[in-house]
């Protein structure tokens, strides 16, 4: 085994590890922008700058406008989150977890207290997108998916 063929496998290793925290950093910051829209009940930007599932613009933000004045019905205000975990899981895919409680206006939780969610999402010409929202088990900590898990 030669100095080359030890080194330059290690150091392309390093590279990637290198490079994945800004992308890893650019996530967390999107789902970030993302809870801030949705405390703001703001359907619009979520439906414009947040998701890309399936109907368009107007039809998601309509649903979401929806959504809205459901947990408004029930007393919502905004969520408490509590964790956000985020992965790269492929040139142009990332996978976001939440731990969180939705609060009503007066601060107290919205049942269940303990919520979770996961996101698939990817990049776009226009940056990131969340692609498929699915629920999570609050009991247990987020992790990132295995391999090939998160399409």
């Amino acid at each position: 085994m030669t100095f080359r063929s030890i080194f330059v496998p290690v150091v392309l290793i390093l590279a990637g590890c290198a490079s994945a925290p800004s992308e890893n950093a650019d996530v967390h910051a999107f789902m970030v922008g993302y809870t801030q829209a949705w405390n703001a009940h703001d359907a619009a930007k979520i439906a414009r700058d947040y998701y890309r599932m399936g109907p368009g613009v107007e039809d998601q933000q309509a649903s979401l406008t929806r959504s809205f004045e459901g947990l408004v019905a029930q007393g919502y205000d905004k969520s408490d989150i509590h964790e956000i975990k985020t992965c790269i899981t492929g040139p142009d895919t990332a996978w976001a977890g939440m731990h969180f409680t939705r609060l009503k206006a007066n601060g107290e939780p919205l049942p269940p207290k303990d919520r979770a969610s996961q996101y698939n999402l990817k990049k776009f010409a226009d940056g990131w997108r969340i692609t498929k929202l699915m629920g999570g088990d609050a009991s247990k900590p987020l992790a990132c998916p295995a391999a090939g898990a998160a399409s």
